[in-house]
């Protein structure tokens, strides 16, 4: 059995053993890590003298990956390719082992980069693609498994769209949008930055030299990320105007009177975004800005009133609170489609955009309001019940009667109340 053990520092003196990975919270300085290289089956017990053989020790921090890939490629891969390091092997098993190293080296860059948020073009293997030893053809053909590795990066950065949230039912909130754009304009401006860079500049140029067809896609596609980078900057430039206001809507301590009250002023800053954008000026742009917004407004709705509240009123004996809350979130989704619809007509009919794709989630949130506003005036009205006398000869027996059909409603409403789900969330039905 195979063993590893964790020593962190916790404090000025102390020292916490782990046998699991601790936390990043955990790790605020070097931990080590003690490694048992075989099992106690293959070597036996721990001995004075084999224990310098069996017993790996090593530093950990934080940042462990940075840590892996500059021991990997400043200590193992001069070693590895050290040709005396090499006496007795084959050039197929010496050529395996650095081709099998290098795709490892080239994965934990990539790695790496997707830790920090951006994507790291990983270079070509330079002991071999320098080396007198190895042909031109063989050195051409693993610059073009580099360029074939750094256009699928790339093309996935550019296919990134902030639709993607809405498509995978995340109903992200609109800071989400301003987060992408910020994202992305960061990621596309490293690309271009490494792409400028000396060491694949002589890949592109090798490859030319020799003719090589990867050459003439590759730079159509460093014209793409150019113009992507173009436009994602641009689209957070504008965006960064509405990011106060966003934060204003997402914040749990704003009322929905509050909130209501940002409306005009998100919707006067989209427009001014749409009349002088040069790339955040489409109908697609706008249908992802304006659900984004609607799923925060639905968020501040269930904060106001929560299903949790609505069944503690209506145990209370209080059902028109509970009626009056859901008023209140229902006007705050009409004023903002108000507010949209507006600003629709200052855009001078620009905004040909189907009511359908905006509104979707918040009129169904309406609905389920309504829905529950309709339960809470029936209660009302059939709370009035236990309160009625009726006089006459047959007084008693209809009163009863009308007792209960009161006490009947309430076992209802009771049973409905044991539900498992939140009645506020429009996903539940």
């Amino acid at each position: 059995m195979y063993m590893f053990i964790f020593a962190v520092p916790t404090g000025s003196e102390a020292v916490s053993f782990m046998s699991e990975p601790p936390s990043l919270d955990k790790m605020k300085k070097k931990s080590i890590l003690v490694i048992r290289a075989r099992s106690k089956a293959e070597c036996g017990p721990l001995t004075d003298d084999n224990i310098e053989r069996e017993v790996i020790f090593m530093e950990v921090d934080r940042r462990i990956l940075d840590g892996l890939h500059a021991v990997c490629n400043d200590v193992f891969m001069p070693v590895l390719g050290n040709p005396l390091n090499m006496i007795g092997w084959s050039d197929l098993v010496s050529k395996d082992l650095m081709d099998k190293f290098h795709v490892f080296l080239a994965y934990t860059c990539v790695t790496l980069g997707h830790a920090h948020g951006r994507t790291v073009l990983p270079p070509p293997p330079t002991d071999v693609t320098s080396s007198e030893k190895t042909s031109s053809k063989d050195k051409a053909q693993l610059l073009e498994q580099a360029i074939v590795h750094w256009t699928k990066q790339i093309k996935a950065v550019l296919r990134l769209d902030p639709e993607t949230a809405l498509k995978n039912g995340k109903d992200p909130g609109p800071s989400t949008e301003v987060e992408f754009w910020k994202g992305k304009s960061e990621n596309l401006e490293a690309i271009c930055e490494q792409l400028g860079y000396e060491r694949i500049r002589k890949v592109l140029k090798f490859l030319e030299q020799n003719k090589s067809t990867y050459t003439g896609p590759f730079s159509k596609l460093q014209k793409e990320v150019q113009t992507a980078s173009a436009e994602a900057n641009e689209n957070y430039t504008y965006l960064q105007t509405l990011d106060d206001l966003f934060t204003q809507l997402t914040d749990p301590a704003k009322g929905p009177n509050d909130v209501a009250e940002l409306f005009v002023p998100i919707m006067h800053t989209t427009l001014l975004i749409w009349t002088y954008s040069q790339h955040y000026n489409t109908p697609s742009r706008l249908v992802v800005l304006i659900r984004e917004i609607c799923n925060a407004i639905i968020a501040q709705c269930r904060n106001h009133i929560s299903a949790e509240e609505i069944f503690g009123y209506i145990q209370g004996g209080e059902p028109q609170s509970a009626h009056n809350k859901l008023t209140v979130a229902l006007d705050v989704c009409s004023r903002f489609k108000e507010a949209y619809f507006e600003y629709k007509a200052r855009a001078k009919n620009q905004w040909k955009i189907t009511t359908n794709a905006l509104f979707v989630r918040l009129d169904a949130f309406s609905e389920r309001c309504q829905d529950i506003m309709h339960l809470t005036s029936t209660i009302i009205q059939f709370n009035k019940l236990q309160k009625i006398e009726i006089g006459n000869t047959k007084g008693k027996t209809l009163t009863a009667t009308v007792l209960s059909i009161f006490e009947q409603f309430s076992e209802a409403v009771t049973e409905f109340m044991t539900v498992k789900y939140d009645i506020m969330d429009i996903e539940q039905r």
